[in-house]
């Protein structure tokens, strides 16, 4: 009975044994990663017209079903920097057990299903740090060890959150806010360049505005691309741009009442331009504010282009912005205005300070570019971009 027992029991420990090497086993082999140190030889970006395929591994055990591990099947090319929020793939050795993936010490998440002895799938963090002072280093922490990588993080675009004033003449100084300003190496208004003043920092610029900007997009461009502002650079109050205004009424004499506000060509920005045709001497265009009040308390000057068409060089024309000064007086007469010579063949870009019509206007009513050379045969005249700053 005795020995009975023993055998008995020598089976059991035997079985025991087994069950635990077969369990250890299993283990191991359910382990990713080898016992080796791990080493990156590469990193290469992941083509956007790459695959994915779904593999699925089924192992069961008791009922249970562990399933679906994915593989990055296409790559693209080898690369030593990266930029935020970017995909890529590390290559190397004995990757299997990563426990850990920091970009210039700051840790980035993966997935472990993207994970092979051979690669890791991985997003660099948005909060990665980047810029000089950087170790610029990747490193990858398995259970058998570390590994860094020589990697650099490359400056994200700027971004544009503000500029202030949000309209000004040539020379005047405007303050561009936003991030990633580092490096800075032009700013430019739509495509015509602004001198930098002083020492840009990373959230702020300071530029002089180029001559001749009506109107334009503000341009930053760092070693991080280049960024355009969401609003654009220009007036405060806008009468014409390649429409009137809503609102406007249009009256004019000798002519000057039948403008093409559709014109296509010339145009000084845009699509469109105004065509005036004056049919006789000291003719007027004539438009005027009927969708309520426009104070110009908080506006400088006027602002628009004109165009001289055949035969109108050297002709005079007389500027006037007609409303009540701050007594409610008419700020001007008929005979008031700034006088201007015209250019054939050419547009000339006016900026003209309100304080020059006599009394300042405080009220926008009317706008009247008025013909003052006793021309007796038609002649024809283009303006563009009428607003104030």
């Amino acid at each position: 009975m005795k020995k009975h027992s023993l055998i008995q029991t020598i089976k059991i420990l035997i079985l025991v044994f087994l069950v635990t090497s077969l369990i250890t086993s299993c283990k191991k082999d359910n382990d990713n990663g080898s016992s080796g140190a791990p080493v990156i030889t590469r990193v290469r970006t992941v083509s956007k017209d790459s695959t994915f395929k779904n593999i699925t591994t089924r192992i069961t055990l008791d009922s249970s079903t562990i399933a679906d591990k994915v593989k990055q099947v296409a790559f693209d090319s080898t690369v030593t920097s990266g930029r935020l929020n970017g995909l890529y793939a590390i290559m190397g050795e004995n990757l299997g057990s990563t426990t850990q993936v920091l970009f210039n010490g700051v840790s980035a998440y993966f997935n472990p299903a993207l994970v092979t002895e051979n690669s890791i799938i991985i997003t660099i963090p948005t909060n990665a740090p980047w810029g000089s002072g950087q170790p610029n280093k990747l490193t990858v922490v398995t259970r058998n060890g570390q590994f860094n990588f020589d990697f650099v993080i490359q400056q994200p675009a700027a971004s544009i959150t503000s500029f202030t004033p949000v309209a000004g003449g040539a020379g005047e100084t405007v303050t561009i806010t936003g991030t990633n300003f580092n490096g800075v190496t032009a700013v430019t208004f739509d495509n015509t360049p602004a001198t930098i003043i002083g020492t840009p920092s990373a959230t702020q610029i300071q530029v002089r505005v180029p001559n001749g900007i009506v109107q334009a997009f503000i341009y930053v461009t760092t070693p991080g691309g280049t960024t355009r502002s969401v609003g654009s650079f220009g007036f405060r109050y806008l009468v014409y741009d390649d429409a009137l205004a809503k609102g406007w009424w249009v009256g004019g004499w000798n002519g000057g009442d039948k403008p093409n506000f559709s014109n296509t060509s010339p145009v000084k920005r845009g699509t469109n331009s105004i065509a005036v045709t004056y049919l006789g001497g000291y003719a007027g265009f004539q438009i005027g504010n009927g969708g309520g009040t426009i104070s110009l308390s908080d506006k400088s000057a006027v602002k628009l282009s004109i165009y001289g068409g055949p035969g109108t060089d050297g002709r005079l024309v007389r500027v006037m912005v007609m409303g009540p000064d701050k007594d409610g007086k008419q700020a001007i007469t008929d005979n008031e205005g700034v006088v201007v010579t015209l250019k054939a063949g050419q547009w000339t870009d006016l900026t003209i300070p309100l304080s020059s019509f006599g009394t300042r206007p405080v009220i926008l009513e009317q706008l009247r570019i008025q013909e003052l050379s006793g021309i007796s045969s038609p002649e024809t005249i283009y303006i563009d971009d009428i607003g104030f700053i």
